[in-house]
């Protein structure tokens, strides 16, 4: 399925860039900051260099935390992302290459027309949560289904438009509507990768975790773009998340194509 693959290898380079800005950030930590007397001496008469070095040494005294912050947020915002990637991945190469909608199976296409409707009802409004939205190319695709003809689109945003933050539940709920496998069930929890992050190998107990792990992560994510300037986050937590995601697109790659 290479749409498939194409979603998860942009969520995989999303992840490298954030890793990448962690170790900028521990360079200059470790190189500027920790060996700032070595460079000074090295740069001999070269003073617009040496002005370069003071001027970085200013900022030494940021918490980190202030780049590990909006990280993290980046991080969730990363797994939402890949989220809605692999559902467009999953209706355009499974249930698009049905020739006709009404070849379907019926509780995919009750679901489709519920979640049709739903984005449907923000019609009057002209977008959606504020957002604008194509109303008439949803309308034309429906309309053209439901009348048996063939080269029907299925709108993939509408299952997702209105998810807001995917929590366990909502990804639950989602996954049942595409006619995929129990996000949190045994088969999760045999991936390697998420195995290897719980450090557990009882597939069900993996499983449990990293669904509970999820909405620790949303809970946290949203202190954060809440305003809560009291929580912080360290290297440590920042790197423990970008661990659990990469493990959990793993694991769910791994399963939607079982």
């Amino acid at each position: 399925m290479p749409k498939l693959d194409a979603a998860k290898s942009l969520a995989d380079s999303y992840l490298d860039e954030i890793d990448a800005t962690i170790e900028i950030r521990q360079s200059y930590t470790n190189i500027v900051v920790g060996m700032a007397g070595r460079l000074m001496g090295a740069l001999g008469q070269d003073g617009a260099a040496k002005t370069t070095v003071q001027q970085a040494l200013k900022h030494k005294a940021v918490d980190p935390s202030a780049l590990y912050k909006p990280l993290m947020v980046q991080v969730n915002g990363v797994f939402e992302n890949y989220v809605r990637s692999l559902t467009k991945a999953i209706v355009e190469e499974r249930f698009e290459t049905v020739e006709l909608y009404t070849n379907l199976e019926q509780g995919f296409r009750n679901d489709h027309i519920t979640h049709a409707a739903r984005v449907l009802t923000y019609v009057k409004a002209g977008s959606v949560m504020g957002a604008a939205y194509n109303f008439d190319n949803l309308l034309a695709n429906l309309g053209k289904g439901l009348s048996g003809q063939p080269g029907y689109k299925l709108n993939p945003e509408i299952y997702t438009k209105l998810m807001g933050n995917c929590t366990a539940e909502r990804l639950e709920k989602l996954f049942s509507a595409l006619m995929l496998p129990e996000p949190f069930s045994d088969k999760l929890g045999q991936n390697a990768q998420l195995k290897a992050y719980f450090a557990d190998k009882a597939k069900g107990r993996v499983a449990d975790r990293a669904r509970e792990q999820l909405d620790e992560q949303l809970n946290l994510r949203n202190h954060i773009v809440h305003g809560d300037l009291t929580r912080t986050v360290d290297l440590t937590e920042l790197q423990d998340t970008l661990g659990f995601f990469r493990s959990m697109i793993s694991a769910l790659d791994q399963l939607v194509r079982t």
